[in-house]
């Protein structure tokens, strides 16, 4: 049979369709891809079909053959995430639903309305399988300011040896002032045993971002962002927060290409002089100082000087 017998069977299935006699619908959509198995209308309707007749795995196969045969479809990648997330395979129910949104940006929104999808595009949740992906399995410990929670994960000997990494889960839910800006964690450096005074500081830095709505520029000072912690004589020595790439841990970013994208900053605190410094020469030479005089952003115990 040709092509047209096929297009004939996708238009009685259709009517069914709409008229939710799934079942029936399933059957005609069925009978247009198996006479003509490069239909890829027949394959995304009979994906369509099958899902609402509670047929998830099934329905992943149809919508596959619909995507391969007609990759720029969004409505295939749709029903093929939607049929991938049914049935637990996460990694390729998150590849459908990014190329879905690729096409269709303003599907955002359906997504974070249907249950299935709305974990895949939820900024924190991706953010959070990106960073262990990057640092490995670690333990967390939660901070909470206002009704809100910021964790705390800490990842021992990087990003080299006798350091310890700090890195927040939960700042991803902030969203900025310009769309186009990427969801943002924070990452942090220390070679100090207190735990919790490195996660304490870090924590504040987020809730303070999020709070002020001040995107963390790499390149940009939060100013007494140390000093007002009260965390002994650190506050002092060290009292602000300088923002910049997260160099050290060799990272390819984006962490996530999204949308929305996921990226990874790095804030250490720097003093008095050095902050004077920076507003006498600016970032990018800031930053060539700091690496010509061999400082060591990760050692919280330095002077400063």
């Amino acid at each position: 049979m040709s092509q047209a017998a096929a297009d004939a069977l996708v238009r009685e299935a259709d009517e069914l369709y709409r008229t939710e006699r799934f079942a029936d619908a399933a059957a005609r959509f069925q009978r247009a891809v198996t006479v003509f198995p490069k239909h890829a209308v027949g394959w995304k309707g009979l994906g369509n079909a099958l899902l609402n007749l509670g047929r998830p795995h099934d329905a992943a196969r149809a919508f596959d053959q619909a995507i391969g045969l007609q990759p720029g479809s969004a409505s295939a990648l749709w029903g093929g995430a939607l049929a991938h997330a049914e049935i637990g395979n996460k990694v390729i129910a998150q590849n459908y639903l990014r190329r879905t949104l690729v096409l269709q940006p303003q599907w955002i929104e359906m997504a974070e309305g249907t249950e299935r999808l709305a974990p895949l595009v939820e900024p924190s949740a991706r953010a959070a399988d990106v960073l262990r992906r990057a640092f490995g399995p670690f333990a967390t410990r939660a901070y909470r300011r206002g009704g809100r929670t910021i964790e705390i994960g800490r990842v021992a000997e990087r990003p080299r040896p006798g350091q310890c990494t700090f890195v927040t889960f939960g700042l991803a839910k902030a969203t900025w002032n310009a769309p186009a800006r990427p969801r943002v964690e924070l990452v942090l450096a220390s070679n100090l045993a207190d735990a919790d005074v490195c996660g304490h500081i870090l924590a504040s830095v987020a809730f303070h971002l999020a709070d002020a709505g001040f995107y963390p520029e790499p390149g940009t000072i939060v100013r007494d962002g140390v000093i007002a912690l009260e965390v002994g004589e650190l506050s002092y020595r060290l009292p602000h927060i300088y923002m910049c790439a997260p160099r050290a841990w060799e990272l390819a970013l984006p962490l996530d290409a999204g949308p929305p994208a996921i990226t990874l900053v790095q804030v250490f605190p720097i003093s008095d002089r050095e902050l004077q410094e920076w507003y006498a020469i600016g970032s990018e030479r800031f930053e060539h100082t700091l690496g010509a005089r061999g400082v060591d952003v990760g050692d919280l115990r330095r002077a400063g000087c």
